[in-house]
Formats: structure tokens, C-alpha cells, sequence
């Protein structure tokens, strides 16, 4: 048994000392003790735990080590939580922390990377000072191939663990979930089945079992028993590979050639659901079910097909590209999926959001670009950006808003001349995309919108505490930043700070709610609407700034008083709803208005 001795080691190293005797001793009845109580180790007996206990490490890690890093050689052994806790969590390709899973007091975690043998899956850092106990992988084979029902525990637990709070995370996350009734994410698989499910009797021969396939032109038939239930799979590759290649007779009975278990889903599950399985289990073929029983057959195929019209695909075709030209006729495409998404009867604000999540890709390519050509940046920085596009609020491509924060107390000239060349690039490989320059200027090529973290803390400081009329109308667009690539954690000590000034700045709110009932509806004196009298717009209403302005001041105004950390206005008004800061019943009808007149700005 190893032991770490915490007084002699500094508290910002992880801990690994020497093994105390290897006879029994108080430290290892201790530990066995703690197995006791952890599953699935209570299974084994006192002298398989003082064995288990005898090949155990103790390793001390302080508060936000990075154990395990996602990408790197796989961990060699598997990690049981003594004290402490850990969080298990992964980066998109813009860089936004997911996290899948915590770990706590006699909970796994490393099982599934240790078992691939190639790579760590996902990032695993202590959210406090922790203690872990390590088993080496040797051992945990042993202990798996000894004991069937705890290599079922294990597996099935981390599986069940991983698959439930991966999807619940993505479907919380990617924007393309919602009322989208024909998208990848949103179809049920019942709405996408394109075959139905062959079948036949185990004792079928494989001669009539591939006859059966090829008259119903399917890639699969389904081996099910007495009570209707599917036992086993035959796809026309098994007929090759396992016949055909083999010789084998074509009166053998057809359950010798068929693969179990069978994968299956309801058929009013998500089509996400179905793709999960197939990844998980690296099949081409899902069997849909109606209440258990056979009912279609879900191919890869068909999924790629439909990811081929979705803005998931656009995303990976975006991600793929290696130059600027590359790029700018790519993202052409984009302009193909406004339309396509209102046939389809998306949610104007899920329409919005999506069409965010394609800019994001797009930008943090752009950004991946500019490090091809100028290197790596010499400090840390997080790229956001502001206004419509901070709020995930874009109907299509609008000006460019964004800033630049950097790692405070590190200037110098050469910092100064790497991000001056940075954000050029960025700006003028955005215009060459469609994404017109800001005629506001407020761009992190300005250089007043590229600076350090302290910087910037005084601007907010400077605007929440003096609360000047034109300085708070200039700052607005700054009220609704969001972070898309780079260090995330500058934009979350700079949120952290602007709420904190928040909380004593009533005459700010003050100021701040007369410049967001400056816009007033535009009704007239008899309920008609007020348009424009002259100009290239007589005699139409400006819906962006007299429809939705209205309600996006209104919500920023609700949102910065609450607390609130959402950006997006209708993610705004919910937070609202749900911390009861106001009447529901008038949130709701400004979430309802918001939807109808960002709809109409998207249809006009």
C-alpha cells in the first residue's frame, strides 16, 4: 500500500511518497474499510480487498491540478476519489468547456481511457484539494477478468454515465435543438426510417435469409425468436465475410452467422439518440422498435444523408477548410440555410442561435488562420464579441462586433505589434466573408477595444460608476459580450467584476432604464403604426430598432439588476422568469413578441 505524507510535500504539487510495510497494517485496514463501501469493490472478499488494498497508491492533488488531459497518453490507472472532487468535462471546437460529469467521494473515474489504451477521452480537474486512490491497469484486468459482475458494473455504469450526460449536455448546448422539425437533432427516428425490418427465424437457412434481403432491397435482416423479439443481426456484409469468404454451406441454419446483441431504439426517440448508439457501439445498422418490437432499420447511411442538409454539416465543412479562400467560399453555404430553416419551421430565436454557432466555427477558424500566419500569440487573450452577435441575436451577416481582452501586466512593444497584425487579419478576412466592418468602429482593430484585463475593468468601472447619459448609450453594445475563443477565464473575472459594481449602482440602472425606454413603440395616437416619412425606407417600419430594440434594452436593463448572466434575450427573459424577478405572465408576452418580430426581420 502507498501512502503520501501531505506535511512534506508543497501544497501546489500533486503527491505521490513511498509504500509503508507490505505486511497488514492500520493504514491498510483503513482502506479496506473505504472499499467496502464503494462500488463494485464491496463484491470481493477481506482477503481479495487486503490484496486490492496492497496494490493501491494514495495520491494527494491540489484544487484545479489537471489530472487527466483530454488527447494525451491514456491514463494507467484507474482513480477512486478518497476526499475531494473532480469535474470531467471537454472543449468544442470554439473552445467552450463542457462538463460531462463530477466525481465525488467513492466515485471512479480514468476506467474507460485506461481500457482504450490510446488516449485520455476527456479533461478531469480537481475542484478542491482531493485524494485519489490509484489501481494499476494490470490489476484491474485481473479484477475484471475474475469477476464477471464487476467487469458488468463497471462498464455499464461508465457507458450508461457517459452516454446519459454527454447527450443531456448536448442537447443543452447545441443550438441546433429545438422546435427544428426536420433537422438531425430534433427528428424523431420514426420520422426518418426509410426501411422496414426484415426478419426471419433462427432457424431460417442462410439461402432463404439472404433471398428475404435481397427482395426487399434492404442491408440487413433481424433474427428474431418465439416471442417476436430480435436476437440477432445479418448484414449483406455478414454474407460475404461470413459465407461467402468462408465457403460455408447455404443450408446452415442462419443464428450461425449472426452477430448479437442487437442495438435498438423506440421509434419516438431523437435521431441524436440513434447516431449515439451507432458511435458507441461502431455498428452501420440500429434496429427501431414500436414497443419492443421490430418495426425499421436505421443505416449510417441515412444519416449521413440527413447531415448533409443540416447546419451540423456546414459546421464540419467550415472546420475543414486549410486558407482564407478556402474559407471564404465555404461559408457561402451559410447563405443557403436561412431559407432552409424557416421552411422548415424552426423557432425564429432557434434560427438566430444556429446561425451564431456557424459564425462562431466560422470565426474561430479565422483566428486559427491568423496563428498559421503570425504564430502563436506571445500573451493570453480571449477573443469576444458584442452586440447581435453577442447575444446570439444575428439574423444573418451583420457588421463585425467584436474585442479583444489580454492577460493583464504583460505589455510590451512586441505584444502591442503581434495583436495589431492579429486583429487586422481578422477584420479584413471577416469582410472578405460578407461581415461588413462596424460603422461604429467598435472592433478589437481599434485599439481601444484590444486591451489588457485591467484595462477593460476600468472601462466597465469607469461607465457603471460615473454613468454619464452618452457614454452608457456607447456602452451598450459592451453590456452584451460573449466569449468565443482564446482564455475564456479573462471574459469570466471581467463578468465577475462587472457584476460585482453592479450590485451598488442604482443610478447606473437609472440611467440605463431611460435610454431603454428611449424607443418607444411605434404606435401613433390612433394604434396605427408610426413608419418612416421620408428617405429609401418611406412608408416602412424599421422592426430592429422600434420592435425588437424595445424589448432587448428591456431585458439587458432586467437582467443586469437581477444578476443575470445570460446574454441572448430570450435566455434572458427565462432566467427572469425563473428567479420570479417580475410578473411571468409579462415576460412570457415579451418572449411571445420577441419571437414574432425577430421572425419577421428574418423573412424581410
Amino acid at each position: 500500500m502507498w501512502v503520501t505524507s501531505l506535511a512534506e510535500k508543497p501544497m501546489l504539487e500533486s503527491a505521490r511518497i513511498t509504500p509503508v510495510a507490505s505486511s497488514q497494517s492500520p493504514v491498510t485496514d483503513s482502506v479496506i474499510a473505504f472499499l467496502k463501501n464503494v462500488p463494485p469493490f464491496q463484491f470481493l472478499s477481506a482477503s481479495e480487498l487486503a490484496k486490492l488494498a496492497g496494490s493501491m497508491t494514495l495520491e494527494y492533488f491540489p484544487r484545479n491540478t489537471l489530472i487527466l488531459s483530454a488527447g494525451r497518453k491514456a491514463p494507467e490507472s484507474l482513480y477512486v476519489v478518497n476526499k475531494g472532487g473532480v469535474k470531467l468535462a471537454l472543449r468544442t471546437q470554439v473552445g467552450k468547456e463542457l462538463i460531462l460529469d463530477m466525481r465525488s467521494e467513492g466515485e471512479l473515474f480514468g476506467l474507460l481511457s485506461m481500457m482504450g489504451g490510446d488516449v485520455t477521452r476527456l479533461d478531469v480537474t480537481t475542484l478542491e484539494d482531493t485524494l485519489c486512490y490509484t489501481l494499476p491497469a494490470p490489476e484491474v484486468q485481473q479484477l475484471i477478468s475474475r469477476h464477471a459482475e464487476i467487469a458488468d458494473y463497471l462498464l455499464r455504469t461508465s457507458v450508461t454515465r457517459y452516454m446519459d450526460r454527454t447527450l443531456n449536455e448536448l442537447r443543452s448546448q447545441i443550438s441546433l435543438m429545438g422546435d427544428t422539425e426536420r433537422l438531425l437533432y430534433a427528428l424523431s427516428v420514426r420520422d426518418v426510417v426509410r426501411e422496414q425490418a426484415v426478419t426471419c427465424e433462427p432457424r431460417t437457412t442462410v439461402r432463404d435469409a439472404a433471398r428475404l434481403v435481397r427482395e426487399a432491397g434492404s442491408t440487413a435482416l433481424f433474427v428474431v425468436n418465439g416471442q417476436g423479439q430480435a436476437v440477432g443481426i445479418v448484414t449483406d456484409k455478414d454474407f460475404t465475410d461470413r459465407v461467402v469468404a468462408r465457403g460455408l454451406l447455404l443450408d446452415l441454419p442462419v443464428e450461425q452467422i449472426m452477430s448479437q446483441p442487437v442495438i435498438a431504439v423506440e421509434g419516438d426517440q431523437r435521431v441524436f439518440e440513434a447516431l449515439l448508439a451507432m458511435l458507441t457501439h461502431d455498428i452501420h445498422h440500429v434496429l427501431v422498435t414500436d414497443q419492443g418490437r421490430p418495426g425499421g432499420v436505421l443505416t449510417s447511411h441515412d444519416l449521413m444523408l440527413l447531415q448533409g442538409k443540416s447546419p451540423l454539416a456546414l459546421a464540419r465543412h467550415l472546420e475543414q477548410q486549410r486558407s482564407l479562400d478556402d474559407l471564404v467560399t465555404a461559408q457561402k453555404r451559410i447563405s443557403d440555410l436561412l431559407p432552409l430553416l424557416l421552411r422548415e419551421g424552426a423557432k425564429a430565436s432557434h434560427i438566430t442561435r444556429v446561425i451564431a454557432e456557424i459564425n462562431d466555427r466560422l470565426m474561430s477558424k479565422i483566428i486559427e488562420l491568423a496563428h498559421a500566419k503570425l504564430g502563436p500569440a506571445p500573451v493570453p487573450y480571449c477573443w469576444v464579441v458584442l452586440g447581435s452577435e453577442g447575444r446570439q441575436e444575428q439574423t444573418f451577416k451583420t457588421d463585425q462586433d467584436n474585442a479583444l481582452i489580454l492577460a493583464s501586466g504583460i505589455e510590451n512593444g512586441t505584444t502591442t505589434e503581434y495583436f495589431a497584425q492579429f486583429t487586422g487579419f481578422t477584420h479584413d478576412a471577416l469582410e472578405k466573408c460578407g461581415y461588413p466592418p462596424c460603422t461604429g468602429n467598435y472592433m478589437a482593430s481599434n485599439s481601444r477595444w484590444r486591451q489588457s484585463l485591467g484595462v477593460w475593468k476600468n472601462y466597465f468601472r469607469s461607465w457603471i460608476t460615473q454613468a454619464e447619459l452618452h457614454s452608457v448609450e456607447d456602452a451598450l453594445i459592451l453590456f452584451d459580450m460573449r466569449a468565443v475563443a482564446g482564455e475564456f477565464s479573462l471574459f469570466e473575472e471581467l463578468r465577475a467584476h462587472t457584476r460585482h459594481l453592479l450590485r451598488e449602482a442604482g443610478f447606473f440602472k437609472s440611467v440605463l432604464a431611460h435610454v431603454s425606454v428611449e424607443h418607444r413603440p411605434p404606435l401613433g395616437f390612433f394604434r396605427t403604426f408610426v413608419v418612416e416619412r421620408t428617405g429609401n425606407h418611406r412608408d416602412e417600419l424599421d422592426v430592429k430598432m422600434l420592435g425588437t430594440g424595445p424589448i432587448v434594452n428591456a431585458a439587458r436593463l432586467f437582467a443586469l439588476d437581477a444578476g443575470v448572466t445570460e446574454t441572448n434575450t430570450i435566455s434572458r427573459l427565462s432566467a427572469l422568469e425563473a428567479s420570479g424577478y417580475c410578473d411571468p405572465a409579462l415576460l412570457n408576452e415579451l418572449q411571445q413578441a420577441f419571437e414574432f418580430l425577430t421572425l419577421l426581420r428574418l423573412e424581410h
